[in-house]
């Protein structure tokens, strides 16, 4: 969720000095957009003190739905440059997640560089790499370090989204309203 909080901030950003509108947002038309809040909403389950009754693999089923959701969404909005890049960034890491049994695989240094000495210490769901994780290098092997706010580990896959987000975001500011 950081990511996209990131995201939005350098998107509005970003739109507002190519001289766009915020107003000009309303504009922008997603097909199906609510897959998108249902797999947020997935996610929040997943990882939140909710998920405890549910099993574990109840919750890795619900977590790879969640991706399910996203890659449905960008493709019936595949017109869209940021939704292009972001479902690029949702594709790496539901590949990551999907070959290491439903988890992010994060490396020992990336989870000490944020602060995190031990995986379960993390909020979000990366899980210490064990010896043969698969695809390590689309896991979390980056970091924010821990003396900043947030501090956190993430993915190539993650930076994507992020990238993407930002530019539909700047991009619908930009965008001159159609009738």
């Amino acid at each position: 969720m950081l990511v996209l909080l990131v995201a939005v901030a350098v998107g509005l950003w970003a739109g507002a000095v190519a001289g766009g509108r915020l107003g000009n947002v309303q504009y922008l038309r997603l097909t199906q957009a609510w897959l998108v809040l249902v797999a947020l909403a997935i996610q929040l389950v997943v990882f939140s003190p909710l998920s405890a009754p549910l099993g574990a693999h109840v919750v890795v089923s619900l977590h790879l739905l969640s991706y399910a959701l996203l890659l449905a969404f960008a493709l019936l909005n595949r017109h869209n440059v940021g939704v292009l890049i972001t479902a690029a960034g949702v594709a790496c890491n539901a590949l990551a997640i999907a070959l290491n049994g439903g988890y992010m695989p994060a490396t020992r240094g990336a989870l000490r560089t944020a602060g995190h000495l031990y995986a379960g210490d993390t909020s979000n769901n990366s899980r210490l790499a064990e010896h043969g994780a698969r695809l390590l290098f689309l896991s979390d092997v980056l970091a924010v370090p821990h003396a900043l706010p947030l501090a956190n580990v993430f993915s190539i896959g993650d930076v994507l989204v992020a990238g993407g987000v930002a530019i539909l975001l700047a991009g619908a500011m930009i965008a001159q309203p159609q009738d």
